[in-house]
């Protein structure tokens, strides 16, 4: 029994912030999740909803004026906890505005 090390690239912000999660493609939303914790690679989400492992996902993040923030995800973990399943998702926006984009927005989340 060692001290295991964190395997993250980037500290994990804690936060609650409810989201809307849509398919690609998808005019209306599959449905709504809590954010619980949010990186410049990943996030944890809850919901109702069942996705799998691997399923291609948009958060939709709807902020203040009415400002809606889109980032791309891919499903990286599944859990189930009485009814309510955990993910962990990681962003796959590529590119360097894209990577600008997202850690500005973090920063955003940060100060509200």
């Amino acid at each position: 029994m060692g001290i295991r090390q964190s395997q993250r690239k980037h500290d994990r912000i804690k936060d609650t912030l409810l989201l809307d999660i849509y398919k690609p493609g998808a005019f209306q939303s599959s449905c709504r999740a809590c954010l619980t914790d949010i990186s410049v690679g990943g996030a944890g989400l809850e919901s109702t909803y069942r996705f799998n492992l691997g399923d291609r996902i948009n958060l939709v993040f709807t902020m203040e004026e009415e400002k809606e923030y889109v980032i791309e995800s891919i499903i990286r973990r599944v859990s189930r906890s009485t009814g309510t399943f955990l993910y962990g998702v990681e962003f796959i926006g590529k590119g360097f505005f894209k990577r600008w984009a997202l850690k500005k927005f973090v920063k955003k989340l940060l100060e509200s």
